[in-house]
């Protein structure tokens, strides 16, 4: 089975899945010094009462593994994995937006394809499925010694509601081997509110090999 052949088959259920699951529903940025602020502040809170610091590593952790990528994913405890998802990882919160994610490996590539190819198919795609859609915004590229971020925020119609589409790709630098399309959608309100969460979301992603 050829690379090609094979990336067809996951846009395929990519947009099997929008249409018929995550875009029925009503779905649901600031900068990334925000969150690294609220990470900061978070390490400051680790250094208090012991006690204190095990109540919130017991509110706020939930470490998930993208098998067989070994890229892993952090969400407070306010999310809950969903069943049966087409996707190798998806996370819902309230029901009013959902994250969802595929791993891929640099070996998934077709010749001459990179992980930026990825992220400019697979959110075309979903794009060309909406109606009146409006880029929001666009980052800059976000990265440290780890991983480079791409983000870039869509509004669309789907089925007569609007709806917020966060589309995002992280690429591990090397020696990392993966990269991770990600897709925050959801009730606009919602994906503007906890926009620093998400960013956070995606700043725990980390790939271990």
């Amino acid at each position: 089975m050829s690379k090609n052949f094979c990336y067809l088959m996951v846009i395929g259920v990519f947009t099997a899945l929008l249409c018929s699951g995550c875009g029925m529903k009503r779905e649901s940025e600031e900068s990334f010094d925000k969150a690294e602020s609220i990470m900061a502040s978070m390490e400051e809170q680790e250094k208090g009462d012991p006690e204190e610091k095990r109540e919130g590593e017991l509110k706020e952790k939930q470490v998930f593994n993208l098998v067989p990528y070994d890229i892993y994913f952090t969400f407070s405890d306010e999310w809950e994995k969903t069943e049966e998802s087409a996707f190798d990882l998806q996370m819902t919160r309230e029901e009013m937006y959902y994250c969802s994610i595929f791993g891929f490996k640099d070996i998934d590539l077709s010749n001459g394809m990179t992980p930026e190819d990825i992220f400019e198919l697979q959110k075309n795609d979903l794009i060309e499925k909406r109606d009146f859609v409006e880029l929001i915004r666009k980052e800059p590229v976000w990265e440290d010694e780890h991983k480079k971020v791409y983000r870039e925020l869509y509004s669309g119609e789907f089925d007569e509601g609007k709806n917020y589409y966060y589309c995002c790709l992280i690429d591990f630098k090397e020696p990392g081997e993966g990269f991770a399309w990600v897709l925050f959608s959801g009730v606009p309100s919602w994906i503007e509110n906890d926009i620093e969460e998400l960013d956070q979301i995606l700043m725990t992603a980390e790939e271990i090999f």
